[in-house]
C-alpha cells in the first residue's frame, strides 16, 4: 500500500507514477476517489474532535458525536478500499515502456544447445518418456491441470529438495507453510482485492487456495515490530501454487507451462530499506544458483514499468532458454516490492539507533518453479533417440541420468 501521506502531499507524483506503469484509468478513478475521500475524512475528524469537546462541556449530546464517529469511520473503510486499489509506483531506475517488448535484457548465462535434429517441446518428450500425462490430468481435474508419472514425479520430487537444500546452505529459513489462506493474508501481499478474479476460493469457509507462497512467507510477521537486529530474515519454502490465468491461452498453456496448478520453491527476504539493493542482488543470485547447478541457459531481464507486478516497485525476471519452443520463458520473478507489502500488513522494525519504528523492504523470488523446470530439462537436454540426459546435480538427488522412451 503507498503512504497516504505521499499520496496527499505529492499526488501528482502518484498519478504520474500510476502513468508510467500504464495502470489505466481505474487506478486514476481509485486516487481521485481517495482524495475525495481524503478531505472529507479530515474535515469529520476535525468535526468529531470539537464533538468530543462539547460532549464533554454539555454543549453536544452523546448521539452526535456517536453519529459524527460512525461518519468517519465509512469514510476510513472507504478511503483505504481505494488505497488499495493502487498498485506500488515504478522505481526510477525501472525501464519505460508497456509491454514485454520493452523489457531490458541485462546479461546472459550458459550456452544454448545445438542439435543435429528439431528439438520437441516438452510435452511431446514427456508423453513420449510415459512421465507427463494431459488426458488423465483432465479427466481428475479439467484442463491446465499437471498429472506427472513414474520418473517425472520423482523428477519433480528431486527438483524440489535440491532447490530447498540450495536454499538452506544459503541462510534461507526453511518453512511448511498452510495452503489456505485467509483475505487478510492475501489482502496484505497485494493479492487481494487486485487479483481476485485469478484466485481459487472456498467461499463457505472464507479461505482462498494459496497463488504463492510469497503470501505465507511475508504473513509470518504480520503485526509485529522485529527489532533491527533480526533483520535481514530470509525464509523459503515449496508449496503449490493455485491460480485461475483465465486470460492465457494458446500454447502457451501447453504441457506444464501457465498451470492452473504448479509447484514451486519461493524465497522472501526483509530487509531494511538501505540494505535492499543488496538483498535484491541475493535473491537473484540465489534463483541464478539453481539454474546455473542445473547447467540450464538463461537471461537476465529488467521488467519495464508497464510489466511491473501489481506489488512490486522493481523487478528482474530470469527467463530459461526452451529450445523446443525456440524462445526464453520466465522462469522466476524476482521483485523488490518496497515497503508497500509491509504497510498493508503493518509489519515494521524499530531502528537499532532508535526513534520511531520503520517498515522494511520485502523481497521475494522463485527458485525456481518446479513445473517450468522439469520442462527446461527435458528440452535441453533431449537427444535424437527421445531419450533426456539429466544434469549431474539433479542425477545425483533422483538416483538416475537419463530417461528414455517407453517402448
Amino acid at each position: 500500500m503507498l503512504d497516504e501521506r505521499l499520496v496527499h502531499a505529492r499526488p501528482e507524483m502518484v498519478r504520474a507514477g500510476l502513468r508510467r506503469r500504464h495502470a489505466g484509468a481505474g487506478a486514476e478513478a481509485a486516487l481521485d476517489a481517495w482524495r475525495e475521500l481524503d478531505a472529507r475524512r479530515r474535515a469529520l475528524a476535525t468535526e468529531r474532535d470539537r464533538l468530543t469537546l462539547a460532549v464533554a462541556t454539555g454543549d453536544a449530546s452523546r448521539a452526535a458525536l456517536d453519529q459524527a464517529q460512525g461518519a468517519l469511520t465509512q469514510t476510513e473503510l472507504a478511503a483505504r478500499t481505494c488505497l488499495l486499489a493502487l498498485p506500488n509506483l515504478p522505481d526510477p531506475r525501472v525501464p519505460d515502456g508497456a509491454s514485454a517488448d520493452q523489457n531490458v535484457e541485462l546479461n546472459r548465462w550458459g550456452t544454448i544447445p545445438a542439435f543435429s535434429f528439431t528439438p520437441r517441446p516438452h510435452w511431446e518428450l514427456g508423453a513420449a518418456l510415459g512421465i507427463l500425462n494431459a488426458e488423465r490430468a483432465t479427466k481428475l481435474a479439467g484442463t491446465r491441470f499437471p498429472l506427472l508419472l513414474g520418473a517425472g514425479a520423482r523428477l519433480a520430487r528431486a527438483l524440489a529438495a535440491l532447490m530447498l537444500d540450495s536454499a538452506t546452505r544459503r541462510g534461507y529459513i526453511e518453512v511448511a507453510p498452510p495452503h489456505l489462506l485467509r483475505p487478510a493474508s492475501l489482502e496484505a501481499t497485494g493479492h487481494l482485492p487486485h487479483f481476485a478474479g485469478d484466485l481459487f476460493s472456498l467461499p463457505a469457509d472464507q479461505l482462498y487456495l494459496s497463488p504463492t507462497a510469497e503470501v505465507q512467507l511475508v504473513g509470518l510477521h504480520a503485526g509485529e515490530t522485529l527489532p533491527q537486529a533480526q533483520l535481514p530474515l530470509a525464509y523459503t519454502a515449496c508449496a503449490p501454487a493455485f491460480r485461475r490465468e483465465a486470460g492465457s491461452a494458446g500454447r502457451a498453456t501447453r504441457g506444464l507451462m501457465r498451470q492452473h496448478q504448479f509447484d514451486k520453491v519461493e524465497l522472501v527476504r526483509f530487509a531494511i530499506p538501505e540494505d535492499a539493493d543488496a538483498a535484491l542482488d541475493t535473491i537473484q543470485a540465489d534463483a541464478e544458483a539453481v539454474l546455473r547447478a542445473l547447467d540450464l541457459p538463461y537471461r537476465v531481464v529488467a521488467l519495464c514499468a508497464g510489466e511491473l507486478p501489481f506489488s512490486a516497485h522493481r523487478t528482474h525476471d530470469l527467463e530459461v532458454w526452451l529450445p523446443g519452443q525456440h524462445a526464453y520463458v520466465e522462469i522466476s520473478s524476482i521483485s523488490d516490492c518496497g515497503p508497500f507489502q509491509s504497510r498493508r500488513a503493518r509489519i515494521r522494525y524499530r531502528p537499532a539507533s532508535g526513534g520511531r519504528p520503520r517498515y522494511p523492504h520485502t523481497l521475494n523470488g522463485s527458485a525456481l518453479a518446479i513445473g517450468r523446470t522439469l520442462a527446461a530439462l527435458l528440452e535441453n537436454g533431449q537427444r535424437a533417440d527421445g531419450s533426456v540426459a539429466l544434469p549431474p546435480a539433479l542425477a545425483e538427488y533422483a538416483g538416475f541420468s537419463e530417461m528414455r522412451p517407453e517402448s
